[in-house]
């Protein structure tokens, strides 16, 4: 009965992880039809992504936080070639 417990708590993991996963990247998907602009992608209209904007809170702060540890690698070779 045992193995039998651990055998299907091994599928809830591996179940719950793949969710996990598929989440994380429909929130990049949604967070990049949203902000898409800034890479050059047609944005939505802008009162759709007013609406849109109190649910990616969390997206926003996960792209300052990446974006203040970002070093700009072109910059930097451009100005290392005096280009």
């Amino acid at each position: 009965m045992k193995n039998l417990e651990a055998f299907i708590e091994g599928f809830k993991q591996q179940s719950t992880s793949a969710i996990e996963l598929q989440l994380h990247e429909m929130e990049n998907a949604f967070a990049l039809v949203c902000f898409g602009s800034l890479m050059g992608m047609p944005s939505p209209p802008s009162y759709l992504g007013m609406a849109l904007l109190p649910y990616l809170e969390h997206e926003i702060k996960v792209m300052i936080f990446k974006s203040e540890r970002l070093d700009d690698k072109i910059a930097e070779f451009f100005d290392l070639s005096d280009i």
